[in-house]
């Protein structure tokens, strides 16, 4: 849960480079705090941080900018497109760049809640911004360029799953490919720099898990994901997971996972993996920081 910075100098696709350096002028010349979340983030972690490959390619970029109220957004946004790189399109959160698509969600003073925003001037278009603040504060800095310098914010694996679960959750049944992405983080957390902890810091918990890292790094993941929660965000999370846990008929989130990963054969080893992260979210959540 350390704030690490990585050098990714030249390894991240320029066109990416290229839009993220916009943005950080924009957003830096306003004294905005923005994160790059979503399939980038998850390919920058894990991909070139942790040499682990994802499943599937990114053809998109998204930002999550911290923003006092509605008329910053507008700014930031109206002064993107006054850039000439950007073009704006009929989704009031996506941008183009040249053909590659920029979602840019704003969070802070938007939400009246801290947990969704409501698109103006009609007020229609509701997102859940749940989870975006813990992912922003526990983040950690990557270095995309050298020359001249860009640094940008990513969240950690427990906050990318954090956010998976809820963007899976808020857009039910559009959202098949968080559950994907869960499955893949939850999968892949003891590979990704935690192995030397489950093995010393956390060796009961191995253990307990019979030196299975791959539950255990699950177990973890729950842990982490609970201790950076706040009040609000561990309690919708905890529902989440016990509802799609329990005895049901239909197990919404574990049949995504199975489908959209390797099939319904793996329905029972998806149920499994998500009952670790739920245990290990639950009995850690009263270690969650204060609101």
């Amino acid at each position: 849960m350390t704030n690490i910075s990585y050098d990714l100098s030249g390894k991240i696709d320029p066109v990416v480079v290229e839009v993220l350096r916009v943005i950080d002028q924009e957003a830096s010349s306003r004294g905005m705090l923005y994160f790059v979340v979503g399939a980038t983030a998850r390919d920058i972690l894990l991909n070139h941080c942790h040499d682990i490959k994802s499943n599937r390619l990114t053809r998109d970029l998204d930002i999550g900018v911290e923003v006092p109220g509605w008329d910053d957004f507008s700014r930031l946004t109206e002064a993107l497109i006054a850039t000439g790189s950007f073009t704006a399109t009929r989704e009031a959160y996506r941008f183009n760049y040249g053909r590659f698509p920029v979602d840019i969600v704003p969070y802070g003073g938007v939400s009246p809640d801290s947990q969704t925003i409501s698109w103006p001037p009609d007020h229609q278009v509701i997102m859940d911004i749940m989870g975006f603040k813990e992912a922003y504060d526990y983040g950690v800095t990557v270095k995309l360029s050298d020359d001249p310098v860009l640094d940008v914010k990513v969240p950690t694996i427990p906050g990318m799953a954090l956010m998976k679960v809820i963007s899976w959750n808020d857009r039910y049944p559009e959202r098949p490919k968080d559950a994907e992405d869960l499955l893949f983080l939850m999968e892949h957390y003891a590979d990704a720099g935690n192995e030397d902890r489950l093995y010393m810091d956390e060796l009961e918990l191995l253990q307990k898990e019979k030196f299975d890292l791959t539950l255990a790094g699950i177990r973890l993941l729950g842990r982490d994901m609970a201790i950076m929660a706040t009040g609000a965000t561990g309690e919708a999370i905890k529902a989440v997971l016990r509802a799609e846990t329990e005895e049901q008929v239909r197990y919404r989130l574990v049949l995504d996972m199975a489908r959209s990963a390797r099939g319904f054969e793996r329905f029972d080893e998806s149920l499994a993996k998500l009952k670790k992260l739920a245990e290990g979210f639950t009995e850690h959540l009263g270690d969650q920081r204060p609101v």
